[in-house]
């Protein structure tokens, strides 16, 4: 899971693409992932706030929907809803404290709103959720994609009303398998929707809360997925981004990930497959492949590292050692050559001494990333880690190792982005930057600015890269977008 790039402000969210002549409000903000809605007059009405990975962000469109499909309004101020729906995230101390900063701020600007919380947090912090006044509904795991429906059982179609304790729908075993997913056509998400394809994790490295908060492996109908694709394409979307927990180990009725973006490279007007992270133990030589032959497959790559010390990658229960990232990674590059690689570091590890560090950093220094997520270990109640006899990092020495990658990932991706200067590249537009320019990602995922007048959201254009500024490559268009 990806937690926080050095160096890069989280960019706001693209204003989503219309189409036909329907009432449609822009609910855009930076944490309901672009939602595009029609909206019923005279109807109670819900806002989303979500926190954390893509898989969130797809997930809150596909609430969003199941919630208009029931008579419900989606809008962006959560002053203007009956209910506020707060999907969280547990993946570090840190991201759960901001779940519960979020929900106090919303409490307390909005008392009589009726406040939902879901996601991995609710699954892993309920008792903690249980105790926060003002919270009306908490639903784990299990129940997550039912919150609709639970909602409308409850009121009958009327607004919410806030109770003096919340209804709690929770299970600590998590053992939901469905994956048909029915109301996601009425929404549009952002320039790159994010298509689930894949949900949990059975690897169960010792740092990682995810196998507690969303469960075993399991995988979507390809069918439903090649629906929900051609429904995005038909919206007039050029890119969809594959998104779950553990990509590569994608299984559905004898079709594995190959499978799965050969059936997607034949639906007409779909110009770009992506796959967000994976485990680098999970990437076929199909779809490197794939990826070299230069289809609809973008050639990129997130491939977590975590640490380059064998030591800790053995603690860490990580499934290769650092030769074989390494020679697994040299092998991509060489099948892939304008390959744009990225990668996640854990700093402060229990036991991660200086040589441990500069093992990671000396190996991380040898590989061509294009940019680096680095963040700190986190304890995780009920993780293995929290079991075994390791000495704690001093946060001075957690911090210090942190600057010293952030920096590393800024000038790797300013390398990166300074090789395709004379350039023409094909730039897939999202939005407009702070200072004009509008800005939209190559296939290989180099972020590009260019000026226009006009509106290039979800529009393709040749660019001419000219230079590298402030983390962002810029250059001019050639010819005409489409």
């Amino acid at each position: 899971m990806r937690i926080a790039e050095c160096g890069q402000v989280a960019a706001p969210f693209p204003r989503p693409m219309r189409s036909g002549t329907e009432s449609l409000v822009d609910c855009t903000d930076s944490m309901t992932g672009g939602l595009l809605q029609m909206v019923p007059p005279g109807k109670p009405a819900v806002s989303f706030h979500t926190l954390g990975c893509r898989l969130n962000q797809s997930e809150s469109a596909s609430l969003g929907a199941a919630f208009y499909s029931v008579g419900y309004r989606v809008v962006d101020e959560t002053a203007s809803a009956d209910l506020a729906v707060i999907n969280t995230c547990s993946v570090t101390e840190q991201a759960e404290a901001k779940c519960r900063n979020l929900i106090r701020k919303i409490l307390k600007q909005n008392p009589e709103t009726f406040i939902a919380v879901t996601g991995c947090y609710a699954q892993v912090g309920v008792d903690a959720l249980r105790k926060m006044p003002g919270i009306d509904l908490i639903a784990g795991t299990e129940f997550k994609m039912d919150l609709p429906k639970l909602v409308e059982e409850v009121f009958e179609g009327r607004p919410p009303a806030k109770r003096t304790a919340p209804m709690v729908f929770h299970t600590p075993k998590i053992s939901r398998s469905d994956f048909t997913i029915e109301s996601y056509a009425a929404f549009d998400q952002a320039t790159r929707p994010n298509v689930k394809i894949q949900d949990g994790c059975d690897f169960f490295c010792s740092f990682c809360i995810i196998p507690t908060t969303r469960g075993r492996e399991r995988s979507r109908k390809l069918d439903d997925i090649l629906l929900e694709t051609s429904i995005w394409v038909a919206r007039g979307h050029r890119e969809i981004v594959l998104t779950g927990v553990n990509l590569g180990n994608y299984r559905s009725e004898g079709e594995d990930l190959a499978d799965l973006i050969d059936a997607l490279e034949t639906i007409d007007g779909l110009d770009r497959i992506r796959i967000s992270s994976i485990e680098p133990t999970t990437v076929s030589d199909r779809i490197l492949d794939r990826m070299a032959r230069g289809g609809k497959l973008c050639p990129y790559l997130h491939l977590p590292l975590q640490s380059g010390s064998d030591a800790v990658l053995s603690a860490m229960g990580r499934r290769y050692t650092r030769k074989e990232y390494l020679e697994f990674v040299r092998a991509a590059m060489a099948q892939v050559p304008n390959l744009g690689l990225g990668t996640d570091v854990m700093v402060g590890f229990p036991g991660e001494g200086e040589a441990e560090f500069v093992e990671t950093l000396s190996l991380v220094e040898a590989l061509p990333f294009s940019y680096l997520h680095v963040f700190p270990f986190s304890r995780r109640k009920g993780t293995r880690v929290t079991k075994m006899d390791l000495p704690p990092v001093p946060s001075r020495a957690i911090k210090a190792r942190s600057r010293i990658l952030c920096d590393l990932s800024r000038r790797r991706r300013k390398e990166f982005y300074s090789r395709a200067i004379g350039e023409t590249v094909d730039v897939l537009f999202e939005t407009r930057n702070e200072e004009g320019l509008f800005c939209g990602l190559t296939s290989n995922y180099i972020r590009v600015g260019v000026e226009s007048d006009g509106d290039l959201s979800g529009r393709v254009g040749s660019v001419r890269i000219e230079g590298v500024i402030d983390g962002l490559a810029q250059g001019r268009l050639i010819g005409e977008v489409r």
